[in-house]
């Protein structure tokens, strides 16, 4: 039984890593000054929709 929570506790912490990793990637797309991630590429376009 104890094993059990053991694996599940360990599942779940690899879920948790597994989704800091996604949010730190996207989070660093967003800091580069690279636009070709970006939905708008000026404020006129933002503006318009």
């Amino acid at each position: 039984m104890i094993k059990a929570f053991k694996r599940l506790f360990a599942l779940l912490a690899g879920v948790l890593v597994i989704f800091g990793a996604i949010k730190t990637a996207f989070n660093w797309l967003a800091r580069s000054e690279n636009d070709e991630y970006e939905v708008w590429s000026d404020d006129e376009q933002r503006e318009d929709a």
